[in-house]
């Protein structure tokens, strides 16, 4: 079984590796380093085809752990190059791929297993949709309440992003994202004990992004604060391949807390990564990296366009290309995202968004969903159809439906920007007295149930 790396390891190589003042000279190494790549290896993004075939799977995780040997982590701090071997790489992914990693948190009966998965596999990923984005004070309690009480939903991925608290904004760096973020966390705990699930794991801390302030909202014998057993702590590398001290701070203390580190892996495309297949190969060495020096046991795998759109076919290939290139060398949990962008939210095109990554991250071996739609009765419809999805095993039949439903959610999309409308704010979605959602929701909802099972989704 392959040798993780000491993280301390890390602080040295920060210091001594080749200097590079200028990123952009790293960029352009990466990128020509990617594209010689993406060829030698046959890594050729597939438009009518989003299941995922071995052969590229291999081809994308080969690429990636050459990828990062030729072109190390770049450390923006001190501007130097932290360089890896091949063998240091290898090693690593031998360490989970030998051991399939299992991710547990939560307590009592919200006691939660995060596995890996295969590509068809029939096993249920879980459902842990969160409520995120940009929160306002008013409708906070409501918005995160919706997500606790759906029965379905087995914890959440993802918890907060409170804007403002009593006049003060959530700024990083300063007292107010710790008193925001210390009120947030305080909200979410009441909110879990009131409706009898106190157990509930929570997900990435969200609000709090500094290390102080993320240390500040975390403590196993204060009923107001986040716990070991329910929180992740970002230790990110940022697209593509950079790093800063606070990440590493972060994964220190995750290690010294035993706290399971939220190890998000995400590549943009048409940028440095020209189409969907360079894509891929940036996400897969993007969390080789991570879990070189974080040691966690799960990634977070995620793809967005320059513009900042997703869900469409291109970026959700490179998804599913990565989480099978994990799947079949490093056997992590990988947690992906199942909801629309931030126009379409609780709009009728915004569930299109999220099914097609539904559906297309359950083929190809999602372990669990971190974000599921922006409210409760969406993150239930998400849940809904993996279930169906289990069902369709052959590759030819889920190749079509994932074709119908991306020309969908295509043309949806269209239809939604012509009209200049933009997203459902929560309070016009749902009854926040009551929390329920409002018959607009819920026509949206059974509409698009109705209309997969018309495409092919019979099992829903």
């Amino acid at each position: 079984m392959g040798k993780l790396l000491d993280i301390m390891e890390f602080q040295q190589r920060s210091e001594t590796g080749e200097v590079m003042e200028k990123t952009s000279k790293f960029d352009i190494k990466w990128s020509r380093t990617l594209r010689a790549l993406a060829e030698k290896y046959e890594v050729v993004y597939t438009p009518d085809s989003t299941v995922i075939s071995d052969k590229i799977a291999d081809g994308v995780f080969n690429a990636a752990v050459e990828l990062l040997a030729t072109c190390g982590i770049y450390h923006m701090n001190t501007m130097r190059i932290i360089a890896l071997t091949e063998q240091e790489i290898r090693d690593t992914a031998d360490h989970y791929n030998s051991n399939p990693h299992v991710s547990k948190f939560g307590q009592g009966a919200d006691r939660i297993e995060y596995t890996y998965r295969k590509q068809f596999e029939k096993k249920l990923p879980i459902l842990a949709g969160g409520p995120c984005g940009v929160i306002g004070e008013d409708w906070f309690d409501p918005y995160v309440r919706s997500f606790v009480k759906e029965p379905t939903n087995k914890a959440m991925g993802i918890t907060g992003g409170i804007e403002n608290v009593h006049g003060h904004s959530a700024k990083a760096g300063t007292l107010s994202e710790m008193y925001a973020a210390g009120w947030e966390v305080a909200q979410i705990q009441r909110i879990c004990r009131e409706e009898g699930r106190p157990g509930m794991h929570q997900g990435l801390l969200c609000t709090a992004s500094s290390a102080a302030a993320s240390f500040a909202c975390i403590d196993d014998h204060d009923e107001t604060k986040r716990k070991t057993w329910n929180t992740q702590i970002g230790i990110h590398i940022i697209p593509e391949m950079k790093i800063d001290w606070n990440a590493f701070m972060m994964a220190k203390y995750c290690q010294e807390r035993k706290i399971e580190p939220w190890t998000s892996c995400v590549s943009l495309t048409g940028a440095i990564c020209r189409n969907g297949a360079e894509t891929a190969i940036g996400i897969v060495c993007n969390a080789l990296g991570q879990l070189s020096y974080g040691h966690g046991g799960m990634t977070q795998m995620f793809a967005n366009h320059l513009d900042g759109t997703w869900s469409d076919q291109e970026t959700q290939w490179a998804v599913a290309a990565a989480t099978r290139a994990s799947e079949r060398h490093i056997k992590v949990p990988i947690a992906s995202v199942c909801a629309g962008m931030e126009q379409h939210w609780r709009q009728y095109s915004g569930f299109w968004q999220a099914q097609a990554m539904t559906i297309s991250n359950t083929i190809n071996g999602m372990g669990y969903v971190w974000i599921g739609g922006h409210s409760g009765l969406e993150t239930r419809l998400v849940g809904e159809v993996m279930q169906a999805t289990l069902e369709i095993q052959d590759p030819a039949e889920a190749d079509i439906l994932m074709n119908k439903v991306f020309a969908k959610r295509n043309e949806e999309t269209a239809k939604h920007l012509a009209s200049g409308v933009g997203p459902r704010n929560f309070v016009d979605a749902y009854d926040c007295e009551k929390c329920e959602p409002k018959q607009g929701l819920i026509d949206d909802y059974n509409r698009v149930k109705d209309e997969l099972r018309a495409m092919g989704l019979k099992a829903l």
